[in-house]
């Protein structure tokens, strides 16, 4: 398998070497600009990658149902890095620019088994696609979709906004999907 990392501030593949995944804080909707800053100014040996989780969901407007894609966590960067005292040193460097380190422990480690979940779920685009279900005698069965085979995370359905609220392992809580219901059976 073929996992992104930086070296200097050229984009490299590499086999098989992982870092761990950090959450960083970012207020004011910024994730975009963090995100460019950080793969900008920080170097290979702090930063592997620096991304945002997303997902489809279905929104109607004008009449007919679009995709888009939302934020799976709003205000949160994901940072991996194998030197987590460098990241957090040269993050301070640029204070000024990210402004959005808080305390001492701006950076939060990602557990294994959260990680190995959202691996699981967006793959190496970080990106949750639509999937696709049916409910059968009070069951929800998913047809298609990153949600295939993980119908028992899921805590919540709302077939009208076409969304999923899953429960996630470890701390990271709760996050919607995009799960378009096309039949309900009895």
């Amino acid at each position: 398998m073929l996992y992104e990392k930086y070296s200097g501030n050229r984009l490299q593949k590499g086999k098989g070497d992982l870092g761990i995944w950090y959450v960083l804080y970012c207020p004011n909707h910024r994730e975009q600009d963090i995100i460019r800053s950080c793969r900008q100014h920080l170097t290979g040996q702090a930063l592997k990658d620096a991304f945002c989780f997303t997902y489809d969901r279905m929104r109607k407007y004008e009449g007919s149902w679009h995709v888009e894609q939302q934020a799976m966590f709003p205000h949160y960067v994901f940072l991996e890095s194998e030197d987590k005292e460098r990241l957090a040193r040269e993050l301070r460097q640029y204070e000024e620019i990210l402004t959005v380190l808080g305390g001492r422990d701006a950076l939060v480690p990602v557990q294994r088994e959260e990680e190995q979940f959202l691996r699981g779920l967006c793959g190496e685009t970080h990106h949750s696609g639509m999937s696709k279900g049916y409910i059968r005698g009070g069951h929800t069965h998913v047809t298609e979709g990153p949600l295939r085979g993980k119908e028992r995370l899921i805590r919540r359905i709302d077939r009208h906004k076409r969304i999923a609220r899953l429960e996630l392992p470890g701390s990271l809580r709760n996050v919607n999907v995009g799960l378009e219901i096309y039949e309900k059976v009895r």
